[in-house]
């Protein structure tokens, strides 16, 4: 750009023309090498030209103007090659100088040009001539154009002044420089200057300074001449200082308001940043300790003292994580630990704000088809199962929700019921394809437990508790004794059920047959086994053809053994046996032996000397005898005595179905201590699983279950003892089913559930052992979905129901108490239920028992108190926060926090008060009523559930006003201050209303008592001011409503001034009144003059207005 600026020329140029600019014909093919900053700057044309320039100005041809059309081709040239181009007359262009010309442009023009007037002028820098070249002589010289002069025709031409020259015609500038500069920068294509573009740069300064030019002198002036421009432009006009005090005032009053209004929208913002990190912040610290845990970075247990104080491992409000979590606490925080400091530290809240609601939103489960678990949605995925609505399902919800009622009674009475059979007896009812299933389920489930359904008390025999086998079934070491057992007693349950329902299907069979049967004399077991086999054999469906059947007289003797063992008359089997002892002996003599030990055995196992011997004979006959020689009851007798043979479980010979089968498998499995057995001989309660397992891979996997088949899948299960399996597999096809098995199952503590450190999107997950787990909590919590809006205490009985795992042993125990009290208050937040939920109060201030308080004893809270802590102030400040007065006022009190209550109260009166006279009322939204039977209770003893009805703050805060009053444990807990301040506004709003009713004497003498305006001033300044100086202590919630009460008192003022002038007789009394009237009038306008800048804005203007209104 600047390659040649300030060196001598060659010899070659001496005869160049100005370095303004190209002006002869021979020349307009040249291209120019000069450096010049403004090449062609002021250069115009007579003739149509092509030029050609490689000038390095940025300014090349700014301002150039043509008479006739111009062709223009800069190769390196000026960015701005025709920028300002105008139409003139033939111009003899004559430039000279360092930058070729004037720094803005010269031109001989006979109409205009754009700084400066006809006469050429030269740029600040004056003119170095360089060696070698010759200047043509002008038509005129130009005299120096300075910045200074420059500036001073710019405000000559700003404030109209007209000199000779003729400088105010001239037109406007279009583009200032910083416009000009922008634009270059824009068609230069560039941004942020690159590293070469500095190094020019650099190089360009170096070179000016070395001409003599100082940069950033030139840089100052162009500045300023730019502010000169914008001046020039109109934009700013100097304003002569107004000393209007009025004006002065208002501005002042205008500013002031602004300022206010400004602070308001800033502490709104700063309110709504503080809420957002109270309610939306996320609990990183527990949220790395988890992942931690999973990973088995850290254990679970970590800090003693810290898990004791917080048992869902979550960051105390204090903290700062590693994730650069806020430290700040939230409201809720500081409101249970301020006012409710509960062992469960805000645990419970803290851990919602990060993971999924416990209840789920509101809908029904059957519309989402069980969606709700990610690993049940995709079991239910295309041609999966689906839960269809119906009103049988909603009959059959509304039956189970009785059943778990007086579930709950009787857990809070102590008294011992029988959940399996109830739960049975609703499966019966409901006629459902599955229905057989489910009741055979819950039979089978009987028998395990061995519950009895004529037990009333804990103390009774055989009567079986509650969580009676937790320590047993949640054993994690598999060859713990306590595990052992409880898989003994899983397998004798499952057998004794199947030897059972085939007996009672024996029986069935013979009473539709009894003429085949031919039972009989008197029915014993032994007989009624006897004509089951006579039918059978008649039927001929004992045996395949070709197969000889041993007999004993009249009787098949192995077949009649082999059904009273599967009747489960073992010992009827031994005296049999014992019966015809001599006739077994000829047959096999060392059978009786075996049946004799077999029967008298509790475990059902033959010592070691008897079970090796029948081993042999059993593998010598299977061996030996030839086809069809042998009666194939005899070895099945020899299998399930002897256990012979575990390789082989099945009885091919003998037709048998599935629960023949199943049978099988659970009369061969013993549950014993694996070291000490041998090898051959281990079939235990996990082999029939991996059986059962099998099973299902094969028959009952996605989508091949068939019609009512995944209820045979789910009852194998539940025989096999895999009950956290069976319920995460029912659940996508009979969800209702499947949450009451769960409750059935974790009441006598046979359910594994899952704790909150796991994934929370899945109904069955596995803990660390790979031990099944159900996620119980989440799963009832979702089932409220169906009924909870219409049926919020069958709500609570469920939801209850998750705090049976508070036994749990270390955190698992709290984690289940907090998520079952999480569930409670997600319920009491959503339903808006509170008389029902929480309680109510009678007009007499007695206390009336919520559902979830009359349950305390279930949900694991030591007392009232703790109680109200966790639940009722959480959910009462979230009411609170969502604008619910009347909640929030009821959730209050029953929290006993009774200061907090005339706080809401006062300021919906505030609020109430604050609505503009004429304008329709403020009303409330009314708590929902109790049951209409218990409002009808309640209404006989004197009740008029106030709380529950009330839509009017004033009604509702004389209602609760009255009551603190009445009753001094409540006086004593408010605070003096607002007590007086609920007086207070109820007499404003008392005042209100009768200056809306027209009785303008009365409203007076009330506003009067407030001692609020100096109504009884009489003109003396003094009262005014001392008046004005208490207007600062004042309530918020009565100060924001000052201003109302002025123009209500005026407006009284003036239409009781006018009632006095109506009247037809004039007498001195009147007219005296009404001169007091006229004067207290002025005193209150006196008294808003001194409190103008507290008010509102728009609150002065009407008060000047009724004061015009009145006459003042």
């Amino acid at each position: 750009m600047f390659a040649s600026l300030g060196q001598s020329k060659s010899n070659s140029l001496a005869n160049a023309p100005p370095l303004g600019g190209l002006s002869t014909p021979e020349l307009q093919q040249q291209q120019s090498n000069s450096g010049q900053l403004f090449g062609s700057l002021g250069t115009s044309t007579s003739q149509p030209q092509q030029q050609q320039s490689t000038s390095g100005g940025p300014f090349g041809n700014l301002g150039t103007s043509t008479s006739q059309s111009q062709q223009q081709q800069p190769t390196s040239g000026s960015l701005f090659g025709s920028l300002g181009v105008s139409q003139s007359q033939q111009q003899k262009p004559a430039t000279g100088g360092t930058f070729g010309g004037s720094i803005l442009g010269a031109t001989q023009s006979q109409t205009s040009s754009l700084f400066s007037p006809p006469q050429l002028q030269d740029s600040q820098f004056g003119q170095t001539q360089q060696s070698g070249q010759q200047i043509e002589p002008t038509a005129g010289r130009s005299q120096p154009a300075y910045f200074d002069s420059l500036l001073e025709r710019g405000r000559k031409r700003t404030n109209g002044v007209s000199d000779s020259s003729g400088f105010s015609e001239l037109p406007s500038l279009q583009l200032g420089l910083g416009d000009i500069a922008r634009r270059v920068r824009e068609l230069g294509g560039t941004g942020a200057p690159s590293q070469s573009r500095k190094g020019t740069d650099s190089k360009a300064h170096y070179l000016l300074a070395a001409s003599g030019i100082s940069p950033g002198s030139a840089l100052r002036d162009l500045n300023s001449l730019n502010s000169q421009t914008a001046a020039a432009s109109g934009i700013q006009t100097s304003v002569a200082p107004d000393t209007d005090l009025e004006t002065y005032v208002a501005n002042l009053q205008s500013q002031s308001t602004l300022a206010l209004i400004a602070d308001g929208l800033n502490r709104s913002a700063r309110d709504f940043e503080t809420f957002l990190e109270e309610n939306v912040t996320m609990e990183w610290d527990a949220q790395r300790r988890r992942i931690y845990e999973h990973f088995g970075l850290a254990s679970k247990d970590g800090d003693p003292q810290s898990v004791n104080d917080n048992p869902l491992n979550v960051a105390s409000p204090g903290a700062k994580g590693s994730f650069g979590r806020s430290a700040r606490r939230g409201r809720i925080q500081n409101l249970s630990s301020s006012k409710a400091g509960s062992t469960m530290g805000g645990s419970v809240f803290g851990a919602a704000a990060m993971q999924k609601s416990v209840i789920g939103t509101p809908g029904s489960v059957s519309n989402a088809n069980g969606m709700l678990f990610a690993d049940v949605a995709d079991k239910a995925g295309s041609g999966g199962p689906s839960v269809q609505d119906s009103p049988l399902l909603r009959d059959k919800e509304g039956k189970y929700a009785e059943k778990v009622q007086k579930l709950n009674e009787a857990r809070i009475q102590e008294r011992v019921y029988p959940v399996l059979q109830e739960f049975a007896n609703v499966e019966a009812q409901a006629g459902e394809d599955t229905a057989g299933q489910y009741t055979d389920a819950y039979k089978a489930l009987i028998e395990m437990v061995k519950e009895n359904p004529q037990a009333v008390d804990a103390s009774d025999k055989d009567a079986v508790k509650e969580r009676q086998f937790a320590n047993w079934y949640l054993d994690q070491m598999p060859n713990s004794p306590k595990a052992i057992k409880i898989r003994k007693q899983i397998i004798e349950g499952s057998r004794r059920f199947l030897e059972k329902q085939f007996y009672q299907s024996l029986e069935s069979l013979i009473s539709r047959n009894p003429r085949e049967a031919n039972i009989g004399g008197v029915p014993t077991t032994i007989s009624k086994v006897r004509a089951y086999v006579r039918l059978r054999a008649s039927r001929k469906d004992l045996v395949q053809e070709n197969t000889d059947l041993q007999m004993l007289g009249e009787d098949y003797c192995w077949v009649l053994i082999f059904y009273l063992l599967r009747s489960g008359l073992v010992k009827d089997a031994a005296e049999y046996v014992a019966g015809n002892a001599n006739a077994f002996k000829s047959i096999d003599r060392n059978f009786v032996t075996y049946i004799t030990n077999y029967a008298g055995s509790t475990e059902r196992r033959l010592p070691r000397v008897l079970q090796d011997r029948i081993n042999s004979e059993y593998q010598q006959r299977s061996r030996i005898a030839p086809e069809h020689s042998i009666d194939p009851f005899r070895m099945a007798c020899y299998k399930v005595i002897g256990r012979c043979d575990l390789r082989q479980r099945s009885l091919d010979s003998i037709g048998q179905g599935v629960e023949d089968w199943i049978w099988l498998q659970f009369s061969l499995a013993r549950e014993v201590n694996r070291v000490e057995e041998v090898a051959a001989e281990v079939f235990g309660l996990e082999e029939v699983r991996d059986v059962i397992r099998e099973i299902g891979q094969r028959h009952f996997s996605k989508g091949a279950e068939g019609s009512g088949g995944f209820g045979t899948y789910f009852f194998l299960q539940i025989l096999g003892g895999m009950f956290e399996q069976a319920i995460s597999y029912l659940y996508p096809y009979a969800y209702v089913a499947a949450v009451h098995f769960a409750i059935a199952l974790d009441f006598y503590g046979l359910l594994r559930v899952a704790d909150l450190t796991v994934s929370d999107s899945d109904l069955l997950t596995f803990n660390t052992k790979q031990l099944p787990q159900i996620s119980f909590g989440r799963m009832l919590g979702y089932y409220t979905r169906d009924f909870r809006s219409a049926n919020v205490e069958a709500a609570v009985d469920y939801l209850t129901l998750i705090c049976l795992n508070s036994d749990l042993p270390g955190q698992g125990g709290k984690m289940q108490s907090s998520l079952c009290h999480e569930a409670l208050r997600e319920l009491v937040l959503e339903t808006r239920e509170f008389a029902k939920l929480l309680g109510d109060v009678r007009s007499d201030g007695m206390r009336i028992k919520g559902a979830i308080e009359q349950r305390l004893k279930l949900i694991n809270l030591a007392n009232q108190e703790e109680f109200l802590k966790t639940v009722t102030i959480q959910a009462a400040s979230v009411a609170d926060d969502n604008g619910r007065t009347t909640d929030a006022v009821l959730l209050y009190h029953l929290a006993e926090d009774y200061d907090n209550v005339i706080v809401i109260i006062n300021r919906a009166l505030s609020e109430a008060i604050a609505v503009d006279l004429g304008q329709e009322q403020l009303k409330l939204q009314p708590l929902k009523p109790r049951a209409q039977q218990q409002q009808e209770i309640d209404a006989q003893q004197g009740s008029s559930l106030s709380l529950t009805s009330v839509d009017d703050p004033t009604i509702l805060a004389r209602n609760m006003i009255g009551l603190y009053n009445a009753n001094a444990l409540y006086y004593g807990k408010i605070r003096p201050n607002n007590r007086d301040a609920c007086g207070v506004l109820l007499r404003m709003s008392e005042a209100k209303a009768r200056v809306e009713a027209g009785r303008w004497a009365e409203a007076l003498d009330l506003i009067n008592t407030l001692s609020i305006l100096p109504l009884s001033a009489h003109g003396e300044m003094h009262t005014i001011r001392s008046s004005a100086q208490a207007f600062d202590t004042l309530p918020q919630v009565i100060s924001r409503n000052v201003g109302n009460l002025l123009m209500w008192t005026i407006t009284c003022c003036g239409r009781q001034r006018e009632v006095l002038r109506s009247t037809q007789y004039e007498d001195r009394t009147r007219k005296e009144m009404s001169r007091e009237l006229a004067m207290t009038a002025t005193d209150l306008m006196s008294f808003a003059g001194l409190i103008r800048y507290k008010l509102p804005p728009r609150v002065y203007e009407l008060l000047a207005r009724a004061g015009q209104d009145a006459g003042i």
